[in-house]
C-alpha cells in the first residue's frame, strides 16, 4: 500500500509540473491598446460611453488563432478622452509571432445629456446600426457582435518587444442621433434616442505623430473651437480646444494633410495663420505645432 501511495504522490507531482509547463507560452512581447476620441460638436452632453466586453487578436487565415487579451467589461466615457488623453484598454503579454487581425466586442453604448435625459443602445439586442464594410477595411459582424479590425501592416511581436496601438472612436459619426429638435439658433434642444454605427481609426503609435497648438484671438485663448484634420478632402480626425484654447491630435500617420478650425462667431484671421493655410507634411514620429489666430466675424 505504501508503494502504491508513493506512486500516486509522484504521479501528482509530475502532473503538477506538466500543468505549470502548459502555462508557459515561451518568448513573449507586450501589446498595449489605448483608446481616445474624436468628440462631437454638440455641447449638451455630459457623456457618450461605450462598454467594451472583450478584445481578441489573431490571424485572419486561422479562425482558431484568436486569443483574448482583454476579457473584463469596461465602460469608457469617450468625451473625457480628447486632446491627447487616452485610456488603456489592454496591456497584455502575447507569444512572439505575426498578427493581422484584432476583434473588438462592444456590448452597449449610452448617452447622457446635461438636462438629465439618458439614452442607451444595446448591440447584443439590436446589433450595430448599418452593417458590412466600415472605413479602413473594418468589418461589422452582427453574428457575434464584434468589429473585425484588419492590421494593414501585420503586427510583429518579438521577444521582449513593446507595441502600442491607438483606437480613435469618432463620437460625432458613431452616435447617430434620432428625433432631434433645434431652437431658433440651431442649438439642439432634445432628442428621442440614437443608434450606434461605429466609426473609428486604428493606428500604430510607434510610427505616428502629433499635431498640437492653440486657438486664440487678440484677447486670449479660445475654448470649444473645432479643429479638423483633413486628408484627400475628407475629415481624418478632429478635436475641440479646451478651456485654455489648447488642442492636440494624436496618432497621425505619415502623409499629407490640411487643417482648419471653426468656432461660432469667429473666422480665421488673414494674419497669423500662414503656417496652417497650406499642406501639412507629417513625417513618421514627428511633432508639429500649429496655432490658429481668429477674429470675430462681425
Amino acid at each position: 500500500m505504501k508503494t502504491m501511495k508513493y506512486f500516486f504522490v509522484a504521479l501528482l507531482v509530475i502532473v503538477a509540473a506538466s500543468c505549470e509547463n502548459d502555462t508557459t507560452t515561451g518568448p513573449v512581447g507586450t501589446l498595449s491598446l489605448k483608446l481616445t476620441d474624436a468628440p462631437m460638436h454638440y455641447s449638451q452632453f455630459m457623456s457618450a460611453s461605450v462598454t467594451i466586453d472583450k478584445i481578441e487578436i489573431g490571424n485572419s487565415t486561422d479562425v482558431n488563432s484568436m486569443m483574448t487579451i482583454m476579457n473584463t467589461p469596461m465602460t469608457y466615457n469617450l468625451l473625457e478622452l480628447v486632446n491627447g488623453i487616452t485610456s488603456t484598454m489592454a496591456n497584455a503579454e502575447i507569444p512572439v509571432g505575426d498578427y493581422n487581425l484584432m476583434r473588438l466586442y462592444i456590448s452597449s453604448t449610452e448617452m447622457k445629456m446635461l438636462n438629465g435625459d439618458s439614452f442607451t443602445y444595446n448591440m447584443n439586442q439590436n446589433g450595430y446600426s448599418g452593417g458590412g464594410m466600415m472605413q479602413n477595411g473594418m468589418m461589422l459582424n452582427n453574428q457575434n457582435r464584434s468589429i473585425d479590425i484588419p492590421l494593414n501592416h501585420p503586427l510583429t511581436i518579438s521577444n521582449g518587444s513593446m507595441s502600442e496601438f491607438l483606437l480613435d472612436i469618432d463620437v460625432d459619426q458613431s452616435f447617430m442621433l434620432q428625433g432631434v429638435n433645434y431652437d431658433n439658433n440651431n442649438m439642439m434642444m432634445n432628442m428621442s434616442g440614437f443608434t450606434f454605427m461605429p466609426t473609428m481609426r486604428f493606428v500604430d503609435m510607434a510610427t505616428s505623430g502629433i499635431i498640437s497648438g492653440t486657438v486664440q484671438d487678440a484677447h486670449g485663448n479660445l475654448p470649444n473651437a473645432t479643429v479638423s484634420l483633413m486628408q484627400n478632402g475628407t475629415i481624418y480626425t478632429s478635436t475641440h480646444s479646451n478651456s485654455n484654447g489648447h488642442y492636440a491630435l494624436i496618432g497621425i500617420p505619415q502623409g499629407a494633410y490640411t487643417i482648419k478650425t471653426e468656432l461660432n462667431g469667429y473666422i480665421m484671421n488673414p494674419i497669423g495663420n500662414e503656417q496652417n493655410m497650406g499642406v501639412l507634411n507629417m513625417m513618421s514620429k514627428a511633432t508639429l505645432n500649429v496655432d490658429f489666430n481668429m477674429m470675430t466675424s462681425n
